[in-house]
């Protein structure tokens, strides 16, 4: 199973719902405060050994991407209030299902469709 590891633009809302699920997530705002840089945010994820997720699209690129140590889920779109249940459902089946690994992208779409790629 997954653990995770909530970047800042993660709702508090969709951390609780994954944590009433049994999903092992962090923030990153809990685990070293706010206002850090994506590559401290990779850099405690790998000291962690947790999965970043995320809606920073930046963590997709293939130079940011080939720094986490196991791998990013990248939420594509912003979802509402309305959605974060269903969201929540979706990422833990990906956090029971996947491995992590270096290079891991997840990418989860509107619709609870998910695409999975790595190296």
């Amino acid at each position: 199973m997954l653990k995770l590891l909530a970047d800042e633009n993660i709702p508090r809302r969709l951390v609780s719902i994954l944590r009433r699920l049994g999903i092992d997530v962090i923030r990153i705002a809990d685990a070293v405060g706010r206002g850090r840089s994506d590559l401290e945010v990779i850099e405690v994820s790998n000291n962690l050994g947790r999965v970043i997720v995320t809606r920073d699209s930046d963590y997709t690129l293939p130079w940011m991407l080939s720094r986490a140590g196991s791998g990013v889920i990248y939420i594509a779109y912003n979802p509402d209030k309305q959605e974060l249940e269903k969201l929540a459902r979706a990422l833990a089946r990906i956090a029971s299902t996947a491995t992590p690994k270096r290079g891991l992208l997840i990418v989860v779409y509107p619709g609870g469709v998910v695409e999975v790629q790595s190296p």
